[in-house]
């Protein structure tokens, strides 16, 4: 068995893998509680005294631009033989999607 996971009450949110039985790990999204052993939890954000800033919402809408950028430039027939032939001659980039993505990243104007 590669190890256990123990639910706690009141858990609105679990995901994570299991290692085995030295490295457990395991993150759980709770409102109230105690953080225990092998444990994250993480909270909601303090929108009256730390709201989002002019960065933070340039930074989001440009991510937002360039993901809808790649995904239009993955559907496109006619680029995907040069994306393709691109990709091979690199090294740094493991997925077709993540070279695209730091293509149209780089090329983003705005």
């Amino acid at each position: 068995m590669a190890g256990s996971i123990y639910y706690l009450a009141p858990v609105e949110n679990a995901s994570g893998k299991i290692f085995g039985k030295k490295k457990t790990w395991m993150a759980v999204r709770r409102l109230t509680g105690k953080r225990q052993k092998g444990c994250s939890v993480t909270g909601e954000r303090d929108m009256v005294n730390h709201p989002y800033t002019e960065k933070e919402l340039a930074h989001r809408a440009k991510f937002t631009a360039v993901v809808a950028a790649t995904r239009s430039r993955m559907a496109d027939p006619s680029q995907a033989a040069t994306d393709m032939a691109a990709f091979k001659k690199q090294t740094k980039y493991k997925s077709l999607y993540r070279y695209v993505f730091h293509q149209e990243w780089d090329a983003y104007e705005g």
